[in-house]
């Protein structure tokens, strides 16, 4: 019995070895298994996290170097405009590298953070490039506003990447930069607004002297012709008299109108050409009025040769002469006015 006994006990000992043993195979396999599993997914961190590095350095470097644009408050618009399509170039290339990797499970929201800051980052220099090509068009006003958005968005979803030892952020040299372009683009779209109103009163300007210089003409008239004939006895002094009342009555609604006009800068010499234009031919008015005045007088009172008639007209006579060199120099100067608008 013995015997057997010791032979049993010698199989137990030998299945509880086997036992232990094989334990042992499997636990080495999963421990070999789980290292080699870590091992490889630390491996895709590192790898994966390195790429993020060289992108966010490389946007760094990009986002810094605007600065060579910039002087105070002073933009280099013409450098500006030559190297931003090389920086757009730059940082696509980059954000092409990033999106050509997909993300590791850790990185993903980094991930996605970072590719819409670069958009972002994009169509910042996209639009501030836009704005120096047009720095006062018609539509700047929203392309600035457009240019802020993505400035702010920018730095949020910069803000929002976290990543060890990595940094990512819109740095001071290019706050400065968009800030230089929206101050020229702001100097320039006042520049705009000044030029098209100034722009807007002189047209209004020619508008009105053209219509006042076409009711002037209605009483620019010489009207000695029109006395001789009432000498003749073929017009009435009255009647003439009356004429040269209207006509008054209507230099003095041309001249109420004038003097209610805005003077740009650039129609100084007209203006001052029509109102002496306008004086010269009151005073023409006048003293024909008084002349004629005179003649009725005379010519009821007593026989009057020609000759003493003629020469109650030599003032008046003189100032029509005036009249029509004044008329000249207005046209002239008004023609120049119509010609540089």
């Amino acid at each position: 019995m013995s015997e057997e006994k010791k032979v049993v006990n010698t199989n137990r000992k030998k299945t509880i070895l086997i036992i232990i043993i094989f334990l042992s195979i499997i636990m080495t396999s999963i421990g070999i298994f789980l290292a080699s599993y870590y091992s490889s997914i630390n491996k895709a961190y590192d790898s994966y996290e390195s790429i993020l590095a060289t992108n966010i350095n490389g946007i760094n470097e990009i986002n810094t170097n605007v600065a060579q644009f910039n002087s105070n408050q002073i933009i280099d618009v013409e450098y500006a405009k030559e190297q931003l399509p090389l920086i757009i170039k730059d940082l696509t290339t980059l954000r092409n590298g990033l999106v050509s990797v997909e993300p590791s499970s850790k990185y993903k929201k980094d991930y996605e953070n970072l590719k819409s800051g670069i958009d972002k980052n994009l169509l910042i220099y996209r639009q501030t490039l836009a704005i120096l090509n047009n720095p006062s068009g018609g539509d700047v006003e929203t392309s600035m506003s457009n240019l802020k958005i993505y400035r702010n968005d920018c730095m949020d979803f910069y803000s929002l990447v976290n990543i060890n030892n990595l940094k990512i952020e819109l740095p001071k040299t290019s706050l400065t930069f968009i800030d230089n372009v929206l101050n020229y683009s702001s100097s320039a779209v006042m520049i705009r607004k000044e030029t098209n109103i100034k722009l807007q009163q002189s047209q209004e300007f020619i508008n009105k002297i053209d219509d006042l210089s076409r009711a002037f003409l209605n009483t620019k008239t010489n009207y000695f012709s029109s006395a001789l004939k009432a000498r003749n006895k073929e017009l009435s002094y009255d009647a003439l008299l009356s004429e040269v009342e209207n006509n008054f009555i209507k230099l003095s609604a041309i001249q109420t109108s004038f003097k209610g006009l805005s003077i740009p800068p650039t129609a100084i010499s007209t203006y001052e050409a029509f109102k002496n234009l306008l004086s010269i031919q009151e005073n023409y008015l006048r003293d024909f009025k008084l002349a004629l005045s005179s003649e009725k007088v005379q010519i009821l009172s007593a026989v009057v040769d020609s000759s003493t008639l003629d020469a109650l007209y030599t003032s008046s006579n003189a100032a029509f002469i005036e009249v029509e060199k004044s008329y000249n120099i207005f046209l002239k100067a008004f023609t120049e006015l119509k010609s540089r608008e």
